[in-house]
């Protein structure tokens, strides 16, 4: 059964939610679908209908948790009135939340390095949703005259730009222990990439 499937199954969030607690402590090479099944109590069997392959199951724990930070993401933008300020909270509260994933997920770094082919499909995913939503903040800006006129090609591009800005910044964050940035310098990352820097 695949993992794209709805994960309000209970017996599918519990498999989540256990493997999740696993992956955190041991990591997702020391971790085997054994160990899955004994922390939900349940039978291998019965964990192999809902995930085939313990990469399965990885992916359905990261994508669940990106889904919930994307939700709180979006909820947060569409609070602001403005898109400058819309595009203020996107790049930060994503940025903060890698921060915090860094510290909670730390021994997923080794993971990250060795495992390269565990976060292909996941990335993909998360950056159709992402640049499509720096794209609707693009259009706000737009309509109110914050942003000049673009086309669906140029918006696809500075979307793409943007997303990749995104990932190099967090994948430093994540994996680089001596590498921070604060609130304020977020901030102004945020807007120096909005508004540009030209005087």
């Amino acid at each position: 059964m695949s993992n794209s499937q709805d994960v309000k199954d209970p017996f599918r969030e519990e498999i989540l939610n256990g493997a999740r607690d696993l992956f955190e402590r041991f990591g997702f090479k020391k971790t085997t679908m054994e160990d899955i099944a004994r922390q939900v109590g349940k039978s291998k069997s019965a964990l192999y209908y809902y995930y085939k392959t313990k990469e399965e199951i990885f992916e359905a724990v990261i994508l669940n948790d990106i889904s919930t930070s994307q939700t709180q993401v979006a909820a947060a933008v569409r609070q602001e009135g403005s898109a400058s300020n819309q595009f203020r909270v996107l790049f930060t509260t994503l940025l903060t939340d890698v921060k915090q994933k860094a510290n909670k997920f730390g021994i997923f770094k080794t993971d990250l390095y060795e495992n390269h082919f565990l976060f292909d499909n996941i990335i993909k995913k998360r950056d159709s949703y992402l640049e499509e939503l720096i794209k609707d903040v693009l259009i706000l800006g737009i309509s109110q005259r914050e942003v000049k006129m673009m086309n669906n090609a140029e918006m696809g591009l500075w979307a793409a730009m943007i997303n990749i800005t995104l990932k190099a910044t967090a994948h430093k964050l994540f994996l680089e222990d001596d590498f921070n940035l604060t609130g304020s310098q977020l901030v102004f990352m945020a807007d120096s990439l909005f508004n540009g820097v030209k005087a």
